[in-house]
């Protein structure tokens, strides 16, 4: 992301599996600033030395479509939840202020799952643009039919938490909010940067082993280790067994695979969704007869995060500093240690 020489801002989102292809190239320019006529762009944009197929968004942009929670909480915190439209996976909505806010604007039109968002919901309400994430199960072909701009949002792919934050810079200068968002990355920075100081200081002669996750069917995902995961993981304390692991997304391992390399964990973080309560020790080591045999679940060590009541999607991605002071401070927001009594 850069000034052109117009005043303009430049911005390049690149493709994480193929590092010199851009997946989509923006020319922020202000509403308020004039363009050549259409039949004219393509030679402004050559005598302005950008590239013929970036496409030209008019900031700020007034009517979203917006796909994730956490991108939402975003504009929250930006102040800039009138620039949306309509929203994908209202369901995954956990943040109590962004729920509010959708009470509170029945007008907000749903526009169905991420994965494949509802194209005339998008037309319906006249949405500039549709920020999309670009998974591998999403199915984006008929959104490129569409009249309306496609905003990449490839933050998820990035490899430390503080790459994955700083994206927050772009999307403030979609809705106007640049220096907002600026100064919200600057604040994010300096906790994250001084927590990572206290964390190392407090472990320095012994980090604990940590595992995450637990397995789904007969699959064991744990966080590469490239992946902003193991990165805030490390930056908190703790020794990660598959640091050394060159992957930014996830590991798909067998149960006992994992257990060979993490059995001796010292603790065990698991995010799981349960509207009925928290999870107790012995109903999570009902689940499956591997789990006793690691060391974090023998001693009591099994810290959990119940996403069915907490905000652990809609804030952590842009504000990791929040998650790593969790766990530096051991202050339970996001995970706590499982009751290891018997009742809930």
């Amino acid at each position: 992301m850069h000034k052109t020489g117009e005043g303009y801002t430049l911005c390049r989102i690149m493709n994480p599996c193929r590092n010199e292809e851009a997946m989509a190239q923006y020319l922020l320019v202000p509403k308020k600033d004039k363009l050549p006529a259409d039949e004219r762009l393509d030679a402004w944009k050559e005598a302005q030395g950008i590239d013929a197929n970036t496409l030209i968004l008019r900031t700020p942009l007034d009517r979203m479509t917006v796909s994730t929670a956490c991108h939402t909480w975003l504009l929250g915190q930006l102040d800039a939840l009138q620039n949306v439209g309509a929203l994908c996976d209202t369901a995954y909505i956990a943040s109590q202020e962004v729920l509010q806010w959708v009470r509170e604007h029945p007008e907000i039109a749903d526009a169905g799952q991420s994965t494949t968002p509802n194209t005339e919901v998008i037309l319906q309400v006249q949405s500039e643009a549709v920020w999309i994430s670009p998974f591998e199960n999403a199915d984006i072909s008929t959104l490129q039919h569409l009249p309306v701009a496609l905003i990449y949002c490839a933050d998820y792919m990035e490899n430390t938490p503080l790459a994955r934050a700083e994206w927050m810079r772009f999307y403030g200068r979609l809705v106007g909010k640049g220096d907002e968002a600026d100064s919200l990355y600057a604040k994010v920075v300096t906790r994250y940067d001084s927590l990572t100081v206290v964390a190392q200081e407090k472990t320095s002669d012994d980090k604990p082993l940590l595992l995450a996750e637990f397995p789904y069917g007969a699959t064991w995902y744990v966080p590469g280790g490239c992946s902003t995961s193991a990165r805030l993981y490390q930056d908190a304390g703790y020794s990660y067994p598959w640091a050394e692991d060159t992957h930014a997304g996830s590991l798909s391992l067998s149960a006992e695979a994992v257990l060979v390399k993490a059995g001796e964990c010292d603790r065990w973080l698991i995010k799981y969704m349960d509207d009925s309560g928290d999870w107790t020790l012995g109903q999570f080591l009902d689940q499956s007869p591997y789990y006793g045999q690691f060391k974090a679940a023998r001693t009591g060590e099994v810290w959990g995060c119940n996403t069915a009541k907490s905000d652990f999607f809609d804030v952590t991605p842009f504000r990791p500093d929040t998650l790593l002071e969790s766990l530096v401070n051991e202050d339970g927001c996001f995970f706590k240690q499982l009751d290891q009594n018997s009742e809930q």
